[in-house]
């Protein structure tokens, strides 16, 4: 009964802290060497309600192997520990049941979503959701099958290594964090218009000081500006036209900034977009970078 009970509230922690990082997207964008990645795009576009659909565009590589490859398997993997804990909680629980506990956990992350005005709703999210469920609860059957054949010793030696190796990780990468040279850090992502996708930042490189494009320079100079688009030259010399909604974040070293802040002349970098129907990007958010002359 014990175990039932702090089982039960592990659940509900975690079940607050998936709402948090799935439906509000509350999580920091990521930055691993010269590549952004912020878990957040539009809300804008239309639903996804053809199975496997965008799950395609990942596994083909369409929007980039490492954005498809987050995307997939950061559905799949976030779930996973509702799968393990579905067996404590619900001591009786068949796989039947727990197969329509994973779907309904699924349906309710998107549906959350939609009734919040914060993301849209897409099939392919509650297949991977639930999939995530699923290798939850497969996962512990297997486990508890193993663990009750092993001796009580064996599982001590097994939990002692498993810690050690894990302090062994832990104080290395706090080693190379005080010494400026961990790979990954985090940095506030854009506060508005978020789906659960994972976008990649372009033209980003390591931080530098308080300019949000990295000291890179941006990905391009901004030609023309309008209310709800911008035009921008790219280092290519090709211009691309950039779609500005009311959930398009904006800002410089600063903070934010409004549309009206944006000049020509500006180098910028589009930490994220997803196209609408038309083709056309849309902006999560726009960074202006500092100009070459100033401080950080």
């Amino acid at each position: 009964m014990k175990k039932q009970l702090i089982s039960t509230f592990i659940l509900i922690a975690y079940s607050a802290i998936l709402i948090k990082v799935m439906v509000f997207k509350d999580v920091p964008m990521i930055r691993i060497g010269s590549l952004m990645i912020y878990f957040g795009g539009s809300q804008t576009g239309p639903a996804n309600l053809v199975p496997f659909k965008t799950i395609l565009v990942y596994l083909l590589g369409e929007k980039g192997l490492v954005i498809g490859g987050i995307n997939l398997i950061g559905n799949i993997i976030l779930l996973v520990p509702v799968g393990l804990l579905g067996p404590l909680v619900f001591a009786d629980i068949t796989w039947k049941k727990m197969f329509v506990l994973a779907i309904a956990t699924g349906f309710a992350i998107e549906g959350l979503q939609v009734l919040l005005r914060v993301g849209i709703f897409d099939i392919d999210d509650v297949i991977l959701n639930g999939l995530g469920v699923m290798i939850g609860y497969w996962a512990f059957t297997v486990l508890g099958k193993k663990l009750r054949l092993m001796e009580s010793k064996n599982i001590r030696i097994a939990v002692i290594i498993m810690m050690l190796v894990a302090a062994g990780a832990a104080s290395y990468g706090l080693v190379l964090y005080q010494k400026g040279q961990f790979p990954l850090s985090l940095e506030p992502g854009p506060e508005r218009g978020r789906s659960d996708r994972a976008e990649e930042g372009q033209g980003s490189g390591p931080s530098q000081g308080n300019d949000p494009c990295g000291g890179t320079g941006g990905l391009g100079q901004i030609v023309s500006t309008g209310n709800q688009a911008i035009i921008i030259q790219q280092r290519d010399g090709e211009k691309v036209m950039i779609k500005l909604t009311r959930q398009t974040t904006i800002r410089n070293s600063s903070g934010a900034i409004l549309v009206s802040d944006l000049k020509i002349g500006s180098k910028v970098t589009i930490v994220t977009y997803q196209s609408d129907a038309e083709g056309n990007k849309i902006a999560t958010a726009v960074l202006v970078c500092n100009a070459p002359n100033q401080g950080s």
